[in-house]
């Protein structure tokens, strides 16, 4: 079974884009904070970028996106990956699409790795005009 890997990063931004032939990651636009005008509201995409080490073997991410109340606002998950040593940086951008966020507060991220919980990141929603 392939161990938890220990999560070094876990940062929230509009976009990540991945140079193909650099491998190089630009995060573009990192925030901890969304104030949106009215409540219902929909947010069109959230990238989370991970950076884990001490991986070795076969993993599966899984990213949740959790509400105050422990609603299920929105997921993503990657293929099977595979990673050959745990000495090794390994990276990965999420998405999650089509959001909804019914009110504000503070919501959570939850990373998993196999279906285990490897690491948490919370950011809050307001509306706008509030501090």
């Amino acid at each position: 079974m392939a161990p938890r890997p220990s999560v070094k990063a876990v940062l929230i931004c509009d976009y990540v884009i991945h140079e193909a032939l650099t491998n190089k990651k630009s995060l573009i636009g990192i925030f901890e904070q969304i104030h949106l005008p009215k409540f219902p509201c929909g947010y069109p995409r959230i990238a989370v970028y991970v950076n884990m080490t001490d991986a070795h073997g076969k993993y599966v991410l899984e990213l949740r996106l959790i509400g105050e109340d422990g609603q299920q606002v929105g997921t993503g998950k990657t293929p099977e990956v595979t990673i050959d040593s745990p000495l090794k940086t390994f990276e990965v951008a999420l998405q999650v699409q089509n959001l909804m966020f019914r009110k504000p507060g503070v919501y959570e991220f939850q990373v998993f790795a196999n279906g285990d919980l490897a690491a948490t990141k919370s950011f809050h929603v307001r509306q706008a005009g509030q501090k």
